[in-house]
């Protein structure tokens, strides 16, 4: 399930811009060893693999600029699931269709499907939309599901996935997503960084 998180990368768009059309880069984001507070502990950070091809399709199908991966692994410190961040900085010209591209194209590998349609979120106090859906995977005639929440500012965006074994064999109606996107943004409040 982890791959499918960052599945996306290999659906390449083409998109244009001048360098006028893409935002200052302000913030990076950086992956700490733990996350919400040591709720989670990194499992496996991915910054130190080849990211030339990750972060060369990410340009293409986000239209972006100048872009760094932020890809890690988290387990949760005192029970099972995991907890998969797929992130990337550097200047995006549109943020709300990077952000869209990326949960549309996490749905795309053969055998995932949408099992609950995005939706938009801005909690009170948030300066950045978080869109979440529910993706389903069938395999051996069993079907887990998981949900997705995305953000995108200009300068950092982040895929979130989670695993959790109490939601996977449930039903997609029944996540809370709302609960899901503030979460989403207290780990974008940890991972997002000033350039300085």
């Amino acid at each position: 399930m982890a791959l499918l998180i960052v599945a996306w990368v290999a659906i390449v768009f083409s998109k244009g811009g001048t360098d006028g059309d893409f935002p200052e880069a302000r913030y990076r984001l950086t992956l700490p060893k733990t996350l919400l507070g040591g709720e989670y502990e990194m499992e496996q950070d991915f910054s130190d693999s080849p990211q030339d091809s990750f972060e060369q399709h990410a340009e293409s199908a986000l239209g972006g600029r100048d872009i760094r991966a932020a890809v890690a692994i988290y387990t949760p410190a005192d029970r099972g699931g995991q907890l998969n961040v797929s992130g990337m900085y550097g200047r995006f010209k549109d943020a709300d269709d990077a952000r869209d591209t990326m949960l549309k194209d996490a749905a795309d590998p053969d055998g995932i499907s949408v099992a609950r349609a995005p939706e938009d979120f801005r909690p009170s106090g948030s300066d950045v939309t978080v869109t979440c859906q529910v993706v389903a995977k069938a395999d051996l005639n069993m079907r887990v599901i998981m949900p997705l929440c995305a953000w995108n500012d200009g300068n950092t965006g982040a895929l979130i996935g989670e695993i959790d074994p109490a939601v996977s064999s449930g039903d997609a109606k029944d996540v809370d997503l709302a609960g899901l996107a503030e979460r989403t943004l207290r780990i974008r409040a940890e991972l997002r960084q000033p350039i300085s």
